[in-house]
């Protein structure tokens, strides 16, 4: 999903070249190498992930072979050739305990195997690189790929009760909206670690809301559940609201608000059904 946002929208003076898993399996050390030797980019914008929270859960060693392994195996290949990293991860590397919005300084304490897994491809790149910018996003939606709103919307269309666990808090993020600011991150002199959002946060119940009435389905039910009533079998930080700080103070121009995003993802979503 972000990395076809990415591919779509490269700078005019920038010869992007976009690649999947068919041109090359990120887990294999020489297939990593190859890859940036061969295209000998000036820099990499690292998109590839297993993004499946209970997947992760259900399958840690896999998390750890996508989300670390390979990240480590990347971040090597651009050291090799003098390559800048722009790494995408996210906000599971928090517990969501801290009560208010989380710094890129905060010190990370994962719940769950995705965040573990995450946090090692942040330690990998940090381990192997001077030249990198770990971008952490957030409850990430768009064109391409499954989210919250399209599980959302596609249940309501079928007249059901929508059960939501009402007391998550993030902010939600249109990969429309990031991938440019990825394209910008690229270009900026910051290094280490950065947090970009759409700006302002909700709950679930209120992201549920938002995108149902942009849909004209406000008259779907909603009960709200507990976490320990869904059904999932991973522990999920419930208000790990990253803080844009950082990206605004280097003089980039905040995301729109969630609301927005969502109002134009849900018309276009629906456009296309």
């Amino acid at each position: 999903m972000l990395g076809s946002a990415v591919a779509n929208c490269p700078p005019p003076d920038i010869n992007a070249v976009s690649l999947t898993r068919a041109d090359g399996d990120l887990t294999d050390p020489q297939a990593a190498q190859a890859l940036v030797a061969t295209h000998r980019p000036d820099a990499v914008i690292h998109c590839a992930a297993y993004t499946d929270v209970d997947g992760c859960t259900r399958d840690a060693e896999r998390a750890w072979q996508n989300n670390a392994h390979a990240t480590r195996l990347l971040a090597a290949a651009c050291a090799a050739n003098n390559v800048r990293l722009v790494a995408v991860s996210t906000e599971y590397v928090f517990s969501g305990t801290k009560g208010e919005p989380y710094e890129v300084d905060d010190e990370p304490d994962p719940i769950n195997a995705y965040g573990e897994s995450k946090l090692e491809g942040e330690r990998a790149i940090a381990e192997t690189l001077a030249d990198y910018l770990i971008v952490r996003t957030q409850w990430l939606f768009g064109p391409g790929g499954g989210s919250f709103i399209t599980a959302i919307l596609d249940r309501a269309r079928t007249g059901e009760t929508l059960k939501i666990v009402a007391a998550e808090t993030g902010s939600p993020t249109y990969a429309l909206d990031l991938a440019p600011a990825l394209w910008l991150a690229v270009a900026s002199e910051l290094q280490g670690i950065v947090h970009i959002t759409n700006s302002g946060c909700c709950s679930r119940l209120q992201l549920a809301r938002c995108a149902l009435q942009a849909a004209g389905l406000s008259h779907v039910r909603i009960e709200t559940v507990t976490p320990e009533e869904w059904p999932s079998p991973t522990e999920r930080p419930q208000r790990a609201v990253l803080s844009n700080r950082r990206w605004l103070e280097a003089g980039h121009t905040p995301l729109r608000s969630w609301e927005q995003a969502v109002e134009d993802f849900v018309v276009t979503y629906l456009a296309n059904r």
